[in-house]
């Protein structure tokens, strides 16, 4: 079995297909659909116009469809990509930095992608996940964890639970350390700051115009012990109205979060109740 695949689609459908964590082939693929084995890694890779790589995942199971997804299976109401499968996402760059950060990789030709799907050279694939961010890493160590690292495991912990978890999310002319949102042009459901030095008074109103704009839940994670204190007077005060909805979340709790879903995830995979 093959380990590396490329799929290629357009922007509309690699949203909707993350949305649903599916993508599907044409019957002409069959052959390959049938090679595509659970836990294989596969790149995505959207069409103009965005022309670059946007994330990689890896198979979870894969099953035929008759049912419509995609709008030209709904227009024509007849199913098109009839070979389905399930993917889990390892790194997505945020939807709304495709065009910006999208990965070019000219190892691999144009008239290779137009084939639509096909397997990648291990070598090949391999320096291909070099150039995304890396999100599944341990972070078993005595240093204090970086604000990078803790938006990470904020991301990580929300793709395992299935929302749609990006970064540095646009609120206003600021950006949300995380937001995690449950289709891709949804608002967040879930919002995030992570506090590690700096100003909690910017973080707070951040998290208050998330709840306001969007009723968000808001959560400020980070070293508890250095913020908390300012933190909660800053709630009785300026904040009062996201008094009773903020959580404050220690870090430590956080990674410890992180590894046991991280832990069931891969047990999971490993018997294949995924």
């Amino acid at each position: 079995m093959d380990a590396f695949w490329v799929a290629v689609g357009s922007r509309e459908h690699w949203e909707l297909g993350i949305e649903h964590s599916i993508w599907g082939l044409v019957p002409a693929h069959e052959a390959r659909w049938k090679r595509l084995s659970s836990g294989a890694v596969v790149f995505f890779y959207a069409t103009r116009p965005v022309s670059g790589f946007i994330g990689y995942g890896t198979v979870r199971r894969t099953f035929p469809q008759d049912k419509p997804l995609w709008p030209p299976e709904i227009a024509q109401k007849k199913v098109i990509w009839p070979l389905r499968f399930e993917f889990d996402i390892v790194s997505l760059i945020p939807p709304t930095r495709w065009l910006e950060d999208r990965v070019v990789f000219k190892e691999i030709t144009q008239a290779r992608l137009r084939s639509g799907f096909f397997a990648a050279p291990e070598d090949i694939a391999q320096q291909l996940i070099t150039r995304f961010p890396k999100t599944s890493q341990s972070y078993g160590v005595s240093r204090p964890l970086t604000h990078e690292e803790i938006q990470r495991i904020l991301v990580e912990v929300g793709q395992i639970q299935r929302f749609i978890a990006e970064p540095e999310f646009p609120i206003g002319k600021q950006r949300l350390d995380v937001a995690w949102r449950r289709m891709v042009k949804a608002v967040p459901t879930y919002a995030f700051e992570v506090q590690v030095g700096g100003d909690v008074l910017h973080a707070l109103g951040k998290l208050k115009s998330a709840y306001q704009l969007w009723n968000s839940r808001v959560f400020l994670v980070g070293h508890s012990q250095e913020f908390r204190p300012k933190a909660e007077e800053l709630l009785e005060g300026t904040f009062h109205e996201i008094r009773r909805e903020l959580k404050i979340i220690d870090v430590a709790e956080m990674t410890r979060l992180h590894e046991l879903k991280r832990e069931v995830r891969e047990t999971e995979e490993r018997l294949y109740l995924t």
